[in-house]
């Protein structure tokens, strides 16, 4: 049963379509249960609601936990080796009387154990040793079987940096590895404790006995809809901590929420878990689907399909159905990490200096495809691209010109956001600024795909990137020559200095008509093509130069004054890469917007991109990258440019 408002001042169609697929869940439903009818699972009834009690139900997640155990093998089993944890790997022993007297004790690695995942706080209460949020994951953990639980900060030794920082690196396993994380999604510090564990209160769940003896249920708000309204969602470093994990016990106010990669349930309903299909191993794709996404199913609800430029940064919701597990293309994989960096930057962390560390473990997920680098936060392909081109040289200047700062969904062709700068990362990496990221711009940009295009296709008629050099910080190293992701990472450049680069020649930014009819493509590389429509994007265009332009700025800025300040030369735009676009008949080229920072030196940071469309018509007339290059409204500046 659905309670609906009666409300004669709203026309019967003065509700939004999905009105009720949203309010539903932020209240709750109320279903009606016989007096004389079983509570137990019947697989010829869809939902019910299930009575929640002051206690949470550990018997309900252990009867989830078989489930998962008995048919989740291809989904949720340890399907990804990790090298072991040789040093520094404590856990807690939840069997002994007191574990508070014994702590943390070494363990050798391959044991089985559980994780907490917990907001600490700021309290005199939250920075307890013991906690009771840890006394009742403790609790938790023993009750599901388990003898051991890894919490952080009491399993790393917050006074040794260098063991600190080596476990900090292998967030990826510690988190993978664990045979489920208990999920504090409740309070805003560790002294709240786990809702209905122990002594920890859990708000009631309203019902009503009709006389009949029948009892009206609510099945709550949705748990969903809590952990996104939760401190725990809004902190950095537990993002990582619901991706990484495999099982996923998190505790709301009101009642238990499970999340694995195969099932999500809940408490208050009373459902058939169904199997889709036995080589499949997840829930029939019209069940609701998880939040916890992973690394090519993250943020998007077409993430996982290839032949699709995805043009909006969806925000998360509730879906339906679980994608198929299999091995993720590099599209999907680019198209993930992307999406992950979006939602991890909308995110709070303490100190600025945790903005990367508290990101390592999501970088770890892409730790096996080997021709993949992420430096300082910014995906590089190490293989070749096009054919024969150096990978790492063009995607650098690609990924280095996508990102940009966009607080909302709204794609417009300018955009100016008040990020701050963390001076400790090169402003080159998203991770050198706070504020929310994108990578999609109009008309009609996706880096993730762009990116996967070039590794994939054979051949492109046009392209090229600025010739760097990447300095650590005073050992050049030209990215022309870099094969070696290790060697890349292990350098941890900050500087890239171009030398005589092509510099914006106009800045004045003129309204112009929309002339142009821009239809997205569609369609697998080396297949035929075909068009999906133009979506709605700025009412107004603009050219610089006679060229459509898009301006992405991360700090706050008119338009007058992006151009006051190029003709000043306060501000600069370098072209970092140009090439035609392989799912259209046009021609991109991209820069980075600097501003200077040493008077007296080449210095200079990124705060801003710009891109500009080369129409087919232009490229018509060029036959070499030469003549390509002279459609971009450039001229070449002498000397040496060097951005941190």
């Amino acid at each position: 049963m659905a309670v609906v408002p009666d409300d004669e001042v709203i026309p019967p169609r003065g509700h939004e379509v999905d009105w009720l697929e949203k309010e539903v869940p932020s209240v709750g439903a109320i279903y009606r249960l016989e007096a004389n009818e079983s509570r137990d699972p019947d697989y010829n009834i869809l939902l019910r609601a299930r009575e929640v009690s002051e206690e949470a139900n550990l018997d309900l997640v252990r009867t989830f936990l078989d489930v998962c155990r008995e048919h989740h093998h291809g989904t949720c089993g340890r399907v990804i080796p990790h090298e072991p944890i040789q040093q520094g790997f404590r856990v807690i022993d939840c069997t002994v009387d007191d574990p508070t007297l014994l702590g943390a004790q070494e363990q050798p690695w391959g044991i089985k154990y559980a994780a907490l995942s917990y907001v600490w706080g700021t309290s005199s209460a939250d920075r307890e040793p013991w906690p009771k949020t840890v006394l009742d994951a403790v609790a938790v953990t023993k009750e599901l079987g388990l003898q051991y639980l890894w919490v952080d900060r009491l399993c790393i030794n917050q006074s040794d940096d260098a063991e600190k920082a080596a476990l900090i690196s292998r967030m990826t396993t510690i988190y993978q590895e664990a045979d489920i994380t208990i999920v504090a999604a409740a309070g805003s510090g560790a002294s709240y404790g786990l809702p209905g564990i122990r002594s920890t209160p859990r708000k009631p769940q309203p019902k009503y006995y009709l006389d009949s003896g029948s009892l009206l249920l609510s099945t709550l708000p949705d748990p969903r809809c809590d952990i996104f309204e939760s401190s725990h969602w809004t902190r950095g470093w537990t993002y990582q901590e619901g991706i990484l994990s495999r099982r996923r016990i998190v505790f709301t106010d009101h009642q238990i929420y499970w999340e694995c990669q195969g099932m999500a349930t809940h408490e208050s309903i009373n459902i058939p878990l169904f199997l889709d299909d036995s080589d499949e191993q997840h829930m029939a794709d019209f069940m609701l689907t998880g939040i916890f996404k992973g690394d090519a199913h993250s943020g998007g609800s077409q993430s996982n399909q290839d032949d699709l430029v995805i043009l909006k940064d969806e925000p998360y919701r509730l879906d339906y159905g679980f994608p198929i597990t299999r091995k993720a293309t590099t599209r999907a994989q680019l198209r993930g990490l992307n999406e992950h960096i979006r939602a991890f930057s909308k995110r709070e962390v303490t100190y600025d200096t945790d903005a990367l560390p508290a990101f390592q473990g999501i970088l770890g997920m892409y730790e096996d495809n080997k021709s993949l680098c992420l430096l300082h936060g910014i995906p590089v392909w190490m293989g070749k691209v096009c054919g024969d081109h150096n990978g790492a040289q063009i995607t650098f200047a690609l990924s280095v010109t996508s990102w940009y700062h966009r607080a909302d969904q709204n794609h417009q062709l300018f955009v100016s956001e008040d990020s701050q700068r963390r001076s400790h990362l090169p402003s080159w990496t998203w991770a050198g600024w706070k504020g929310i990221v994108t990578w999609r711009a109009p008309p009609e940009y996706e880096h993730g795909a762009f990116m996967s295009d070039l590794i994939a296709l054979e051949k492109l008629r046009f392209l090229w990137a600025a010739n760097m050099y990447l300095y650590n910080p005073d050992q050049p190293k030209q990215l022309l020559s870099s094969y070696s992701p290790d060697l890349l990472k292990s350098s941890a450049p900050t500087l890239i200095e171009i030398q005589d680069p092509l510099i914006l020649k106009y800045s004045i930014r003129k309204e112009t008509k929309k002339e142009w009819k821009w239809l997205q493509k569609a369609g697998r590389i080396g297949r035929k093509q075909y068009d999906i429509g133009s979506p709605d994007w700025d009412e107004k265009w603009y050219r610089i130069a006679g060229r459509l332009c898009f301006i992405g700025l991360t700090v706050r800025m008119t338009e007058q004054e992006w151009t006051d300040k190029h003709v000043s030369g306060e501000l600069i735009s370098v072209l970092m890469f140009a090439s035609k676009d392989p799912s259209s008949e046009h021609g991109r080229a991209r820069f980075v917007t600097l501003r200077k920072v040493r008077p007296a030196a080449e210095r200079w940071e990124r705060i801003g991109v710009l891109s500009l469309i080369i129409p087919e018509v232009s490229l018509a007339k060029c036959e070499t990258n030469e003549d390509f290059l002279k459609q971009i409204p450039v001229h070449r500046r002498e000397g040496v440019v060097v951005i941190q």
